[in-house]
């Protein structure tokens, strides 16, 4: 497989795709930034930026020309559009497929035929069709849960009303990343386009718990007295499951269904025991370093 240096990255000015554009500069490859209205001075002058049409295929084909990857990091508004991308990255000849796939147990075959989980179960499965019979490859990026969204979340542990409602008391495992290393990743998938082809890639900085947090924080602030409750994961995914399919697609009821799985453990693989860290140079997190992140919620 041809070495891989031009990179185009659909959804560049997200909280995810930020850190994917610096990291592909950082690591040297040509980036193109694919966009609905490019606003002056909005990207570094050495990335090239490209107008389509999302809804287009020719719009996309002409932008990906001489492109050799594509990394698709869009919301949930343009997921299943990424079929859209797929056909424009086989037309002009693209050798790697990223999908917009980044998530704790995405993969997992017993999330398949849940609302959200459906659609990346489709795209995925579109791209696997398709690199079957082109010369397309793809990889699909399982990072665990976004360890900056992880600590934001009340869902997980409130650090403002220091409250915690643990879910199956607290001592699920699950893989976490931070957006950064999530970047260096896919840096890391096309500097070993071989070991990478047509796989999932898993990176796990930490594997946590929410009851490991809650003892951070205990220990970072330890004259807090915190109001701990308990739920259940399958509680809190049938919540809403019920919410979804009486109408309900609201982002708190899909929320329930995402927590209800990723905090699952290991009913859904949550917890990444065996990675590809190394093959994609990321190292575990710090102790130090993520007791830093924690204790930046307090303030």
């Amino acid at each position: 497989m041809a070495a891989i240096r031009n990179v185009a990255v659909a959804g560049a000015s997200g909280n995810l795709g930020s850190h994917v554009l610096k990291a592909l500069l950082q690591a040297n490859f040509n980036v193109t930034v694919l966009t609905r209205s490019q606003k002056p001075g909005s990207y570094d002058a050495k990335i090239t930026v490209a107008e389509v049409d999302f809804t287009s295929t020719n719009s996309l084909t002409s932008a990906l020309q001489n492109q050799d990857a594509v990394v698709s990091t869009v919301g949930i508004a343009g997921l299943e559009g990424q079929k859209i991308l797929i056909d424009a990255a086989i037309a002009a000849g693209v050798q790697r497929f990223i999908p917009s796939d980044f998530g704790v147990c995405t993969t997992s075959p017993k999330v398949l035929g849940f609302p959200f989980y459906s659609t990346l179960a489709t795209v995925r499965q579109y791209l696997a069709d398709k690199a079957a019979t082109s010369t397309l490859s793809y990889t699909v990026v399982a990072p665990g849960s976004f360890l900056e969204y992880l600590l934001m979340a009340p869902s997980v542990v409130d650090f403002k009303n220091h409250s915690v409602a643990l879910i199956d008391d607290g001592n699920n495992r699950f893989s976490t990343t931070t957006l950064a290393n999530v970047g260096t990743a896919i840096a890391g998938i096309f500097n070993n386009p071989e070991k990478t082809r047509n796989r999932v890639v898993y990176v796990s900085e930490a594997i946590l718990t929410q009851r490991q947090v809650l003892d951070i924080a205990k220990e970072i602030k330890s004259k807090i007295t915190w109001t701990i409750s308990n739920i259940k994961s399958s509680d809190v995914l049938r919540e809403g499951l019920d919410a979804v399919a009486s109408g309900d697609n609201s982002l708190q009821a899909v929320g329930k269904i995402l927590l209800g799985t990723a905090f699952g453990g290991e009913e859904y693989g949550s917890a990444y025991d065996s990675n590809d860290n190394i093959l994609v140079g990321i190292e575990a997190i710090s102790q130090q370093k993520l007791k830093d992140l924690i204790a930046e919620r307090f303030n």
